[in-house]
């Protein structure tokens, strides 16, 4: 049963690969690739002040954050308000997330 979810998690939230593309990219703070570094409460620290800024690509991963717990408590609405925020820009990997959401 532990390998099935696990399979499920990596297929609903595959989100290294497009982690490091963004931060590769220079698309977003200097927080994802601390949050890539896994140093999570430091890294929530920095997306947090940019997600309430406006930067989409922060908000997104702020929404990840508190989806995940990491770097903050698990806050599922806190989740949606994030991805929504992202979303309202364009962002479309928090589009695609909210519609996963949606059907789960």
């Amino acid at each position: 049963m532990k390998a099935a979810g696990l399979a499920l998690l990596l297929v609903l939230f595959p989100w290294q690969l497009s982690a490091e593309e963004t931060a590769q990219a220079g698309r977003c703070s200097s927080g994802l690739t601390i949050y890539l570094e896994g140093e999570y409460a430091k890294a929530f620290e920095v997306l947090k002040v940019e997600a309430d800024r406006g930067l989409d690509c922060a908000q997104h991963w702020v929404a990840r954050m508190y989806q995940l717990g990491h770097g903050t408590p698990m806050n599922k609405e806190l989740s949606k308000t994030y991805y929504k925020l992202a979303a309202n820009q364009g962002f479309e990997q928090s589009i695609m997330q909210l519609e996963l959401l949606k059907s789960h």
